[in-house]
């Protein structure tokens, strides 16, 4: 009987799903959207019920489209996105909307911890506090919740969540728990010392395991929730973008992934822990390699922002269009550089290489001649330029970069990862199969034991790889234009954070 492997990315905007069959060709796959609410300005909040209807649903919807049987199904794995945590109480209920990775409002409290104990949390996580992690977060619920804060007994990130519902057991790895930025990296365990900040206590937070375990496996609600059968192994799992970054074979000191979804990131496979205060550093699910992540906080959710807010009007761009395809299609009818337009993509503050939650986003180098298609090109540019400064600091991490990878919803526009090849004037690589859900799936394999590891199973995947190369007089122009990008990001950052202060003030 065929054997079968489902994978579960539990994303920023959507829950991805894939069945592969124990060659790891793709068979079915699916995704089920859910929102992120802003009650104000710098909040941004999700609820966790969306994220276990939405996996259970889609992984209804893979079963029904390609007619598998659930006892066919050898075992399950689920990725997602770090720091954001379901916030529940004794019983698992859950108290209040998740604070989503790109809430802004911990940005006071994250302050004041870098002021106050920065040294010794980045001795202790190596990363340096931002308000995109869990622990200034729950800094901010304890201040601004107390009432809620009073009933927390437990948090689980978001791939543990629904791990959680489909097994009943509370568990993490140490990917996510690096996340959390309460755990010890060098003593493997829960940080006092940091638990102590927020008032928890080390009962209230997941047992650690490796990410390639079985959990546990999925109950008889979970069972009727999903499609499948009572029993079905699932394995801890791991964050999205290392799980990925293995699934396309991203497994050695030196691979590269660049990964363009609704944030972007640049990050490195490396041999040894170096940290860095530019970079997010975890361990590798390779064994024992770590993994170096530099981050923009705007990737193609700059695109939407764009569509949704300058191409409505355009009735060349009809409603309905996916967000890239309408900026695509403009920026096509520009030239490299934009006419001299420079874009900053600072939209919702930014990470690598400023870690400023304050900073804004500009059009800079207006013209009378520029258009809505230089505009659009600036755009797709300016994410281009972002990624290039993520880029630049991996490279001085002392690994040699053997290999580029281009993965993420963004690699689909071709004009898109073209422009970023020539802007890193650096040959890239683009998998045909390249999500967190297909990693996702290996995992599981490996998990149930149909893999030895994940050398194994790259043996085994035979899916086609696209090369593309810089063209040389583009990647010459972009040297010259990524300078001025730099520069004037350094130049208007006093700037910038001014009028965000005054934008905070009049909201208030």
């Amino acid at each position: 009987m065929a054997s079968f492997l489902i994978g579960i990315d539990v994303g920023s905007s959507a829950c991805k799903c894939i069945i592969v069959d124990d060659r790891l060709r793709p068979v079915s796959q699916s995704a089920q959207a859910y929102p992120t609410r802003h009650p104000q300005q710098a909040a941004a909040e999700q609820d966790p019920e969306d994220w276990y209807r939405s996996a259970c649903q889609a992984v209804r919807n893979c079963l029904d489209a390609s007619g598998i049987r659930p006892a066919s199904v050898m075992g399950i794995s689920i990725a997602g996105p770090a720091h954001s945590v379901a916030l529940m109480d004794g019983a698992g209920d859950i108290l209040h909307p998740t604070i989503h990775w790109s809430d802004l409002r911990s940005a006071p409290q994250a302050e004041r911890l870098e002021t106050e104990c920065g040294d010794a949390i980045f001795a202790a996580t190596l990363c340096r506090v931002n308000p995109a992690w869990t622990l200034p977060q729950l800094l901010w619920l304890r201040e601004n919740r107390p009432a809620v804060y009073r009933r927390l007994r437990r948090i689980l990130v978001v791939k543990d969540y629904v791990r959680y519902r489909l097994t009943g057991l509370y568990q993490t790895d140490e990917y996510d728990a690096i996340g959390t930025q309460l755990y010890d990296v060098r003593a493997g365990a829960w940080s006092p010392a940091l638990l102590e900040i927020v008032d928890l206590t080390e009962d209230m937070l997941p047992q650690v395991r490796p990410a390639t375990d079985i959990s546990g496996e999925l109950t008889e609600n979970a069972a009727r929730d999903s499609g499948l059968l009572k029993g079905t192994p699932v394995a801890v799992g791991s964050g999205d973008s290392v799980v990925e970054a293995a699934g396309i074979g991203a497994i050695a000191p030196g691979h590269c992934v660049l990964k363009l979804g609704t944030a972007a990131n640049v990050n490195l496979v490396m041999r040894a822990a170096k940290p860095a205060p530019g970079a997010i550093l975890y361990r590798h699910v390779v064994d024992p390699h770590w993994f170096a992540i530099t981050a923009t906080n705007s990737g193609t959710a700059t695109l939407q922002w764009f569509a949704e807010t300058f191409c409505r009007a355009a009735k060349e761009h009809p409603a309905g269009l996916p967000a890239y395809k309408q900026v695509e299609s403009l920026a096509a009818d520009s030239v490299p550089g934009a006419r001299g337009l420079l874009f900053h993509p600072y939209l919702r503050g930014e990470r690598s290489p400023y870690w400023d939650p304050r900073l804004r986003g500009d059009f800079v180098g207006i013209h009378r001649q520029h258009r809505l298609e230089d505009f659009a090109r600036a755009i797709m540019e300016g994410v281009a330029y972002s990624l290039r400064d993520c880029f630049e600091l991996v490279s001085d991490f002392g690994e040699s970069i053997s290999k580029l990878h281009l993965l993420g919803g963004g690699a689909k526009s071709q004009l898109w990862s073209q422009l970023i090849c020539d802007v890193l004037g650096r040959p890239v690589l683009k998998p045909a199969e390249q999500s967190a859900a297909y990693g996702a799936a290996i995992l599981a394999g490996i998990a149930t034991g149909l893999f030895q590891d994940w050398v194994d199973s790259q043996q085994v995947r035979t899916l086609p790889v696209e090369t593309l190369q810089p063209a040389d007089e583009t990647r010459r122009l972009y040297d010259g234009n990524f300078e001025a990008y730099q520069a004037v990001a350094q130049a208007l950052r006093p700037y910038v954070r001014r009028l965000g202060e005054i934008a905070a003030r009049e909201e208030h």
